[in-house]
């Protein structure tokens, strides 16, 4: 019973695409143009276009990936107006089921083709529905537009760049400062990433994929920028847990993850989680990261005001510690990690916090002292923090990194080539194999080969970042996943226009609105 409705699928698209020809030949006839134009790529839209009476623009529109979707719509509106159907309903019907109405028009021998619509219907007033519509449709047009080209809001859901950006911050993000990307999946519902909104369900069609294309920007993605990015493991996901990293599941239960083939979903690049981060590592950078401290070309790194890390609180013997002590000392709730845990029959908390909140703790007379937490390698299972192979490059033989711990690492710069070997080929690995679409096959003893010749240099072919959370202790960043390739830059993060908490109802946060951030420049 399976290949029933693929193959009625198949059996409907086929009927739906003769159907449309055949409408728009009888249609184009009526017309006065040759039939055979209307199954002509391009030829047809064109002649679409000259017979609604629209400007070159309209058909260099439908060339605009998403834009040209919206196109598509009004196009046809505007051509059931043309032969004399301006009801609302009409227009419904063009723009929705054109399969069925267009072969209606076409061959219906009582319809006829009056004119350019603006000219037929010159001094005729339009229905309120039918303004409704065409006002919503170019709405749509222009506000896809600039969301795919100009800018595009984003809101911070974690506390993974506390305190830079806090959770419940809204952002406008820059497309054009690093440069535009063409949409590479194109056929997609406007305003929704990759689910649509309350139904859920994909939001986009795979029918049509483009290479990625970039406009030029104002600038270079420079180190130190917050950025926002495809996270680029999101091209497999754990379909029962929302937006769950497939990877990530994998090498948290090596040997008792074993998902059944309907629970995995892909997404193309452009549909991929966008995650936001500081790019600490832009390309030829060498990093490191020695006691929590990193250093980039052998120098510590820009620390940004407000960047936090784990410390715990030791309090003085016998005092019962609430938890809006936290509060009052200024440290945001969702940065709590434990409140009246005991350690040698004292009480402690732990917390994430910036530098200046913990010596500002330090000197309360109910604390006794405020220690940094430092989180080593892991390399062993006696480790009760062990996780295998949790960071990057994931290899058991280099099992050796942490969040406080890390690298050396080598960030691949485009045009530049490396020697491969044994020990360097996992960092590089995803690189070579997927990022650039290289067909590797591997021999008994694991060793690459790209058309079977043993890789034992690479050149590659795009630039890469390496991006970190200012909340170094709490940010799901390129320590555990890697490199971030160029293709995967959306833009950079410049403003904070709204701020409230995430907590409670959506009428509860009006109390929480942080002024203060309200068009904060970043």
């Amino acid at each position: 019973m399976e290949p029933v409705l693929p193959l009625a699928m198949t059996l409907y698209l086929i009927v739906s695409v003769v159907l449309l020809y055949a409408g728009l030949w009888k249609m184009f006839e009526k017309a006065g143009h040759a039939g055979w134009k209307a199954i002509v790529p391009f030829l047809n839209g064109w002649i679409c276009v000259k017979l609604i009476g629209k400007p070159v623009w309209w058909f260099l529109l439908l060339f605009v990936p998403i834009i040209n979707a919206v196109m598509l719509f009004l196009i046809a509106s505007e051509l059931v107006r043309a032969y004399g159907k301006d009801g609302f309903w009409a227009g419904v019907a063009g723009m929705m089921f054109p399969q069925f109405y267009f072969p209606y028009l076409g061959f219906n021998k009582e319809v006829r083709y009056l004119g350019i619509p603006a000219e037929v219907y010159k001094g005729q007033r339009k229905s309120i529905g039918r303004e409704w519509a065409d006002a919503i449709a170019f709405a749509v047009i222009a506000a896809t537009f600039v969301r795919t080209f100009i800018f595009e809001a984003y809101t911070i859901p974690t506390t993974s760049m506390e305190g830079e950006l806090l959770a419940g911050d809204f952002l406008f993000v820059s497309k054009v400062n690093y440069g535009p990307r063409f949409p590479i999946t194109p056929v997609a519902f406007p305003f929704a990433h990759h689910t649509m909104p309350l139904v859920g369900g994909k939001a986009y069609s795979e029918i049509i994929q483009l290479p990625y294309m970039r406009f030029p920007g104002l600038q270079q993605l420079k180190r130190n920028d917050i950025v926002v990015f495809n996270f680029p493991e999101g091209d497999t996901i754990f379909k029962p847990i929302a937006d769950q990293d497939y990877y990530d599941m994998k090498r948290a239960n090596p040997n008792g993850f074993v998902p059944r083939p309907d629970q995995i979903g892909t997404r193309p690049l452009d549909k991929k989680e966008n995650y936001i981060k500081r790019c600490v590592g832009v390309p030829g950078d060498s990093l490191s990261i020695l006691n929590g401290v990193l250093y980039v070309n052998g120098e510590k790194a820009f620390k940004g005001e407000h960047q936090q890390k784990s410390y715990r609180i030791i309090f003085k013997p016998n005092l019962n510690v609430p938890q809006e002590f936290l509060t009052d000392q200024g440290i945001n709730l969702m940065d709590f990690e434990g409140r009246n845990l005991f350690q040698d029959n004292q009480i402690y908390m732990v917390v994430n916090m910036d530098d200046a909140t913990a010596a500002k703790l330090e000197k309360n007379p109910s604390v006794e002292r405020v220690e940094p937490i430092y989180k080593g390698k892991m390399k062993t299972p006696d480790n009760p923090d062990y996780i295998p192979l949790r960071y990057y490059p994931h290899d058991p033989e280099l099992q050796l990194n942490s969040i406080d711990e890390f690298g050396p690492i080598w960030v691949p710069e485009k045009g530049v080539t490396v020697e491969i070997n044994e020990k360097n080929y996992p960092f590089y690995q995803r690189i070579i194999e997927f990022y650039e679409h290289n067909k590797v096959t591997h021999d008994s003893q694991g060793y690459p080969y790209i058309d079977g010749k043993k890789l034992t240099s690479y050149t590659f072919k795009q630039n890469y970042y390496w991006m970190m959370g200012d909340n170094r202790h709490r940010s799901l960043d390129s320590r555990f996943w890697g490199f971030v390739p160029e293709d995967h830059i959306v833009g950079k993060a410049s403003m904070v226009w709204w701020s409230w908490a995430t907590e409670g109802s959506i009428f509860s946060r009006f109390g929480t609105i942080r002024w203060d951030r309200f068009m904060k420049i970043l």
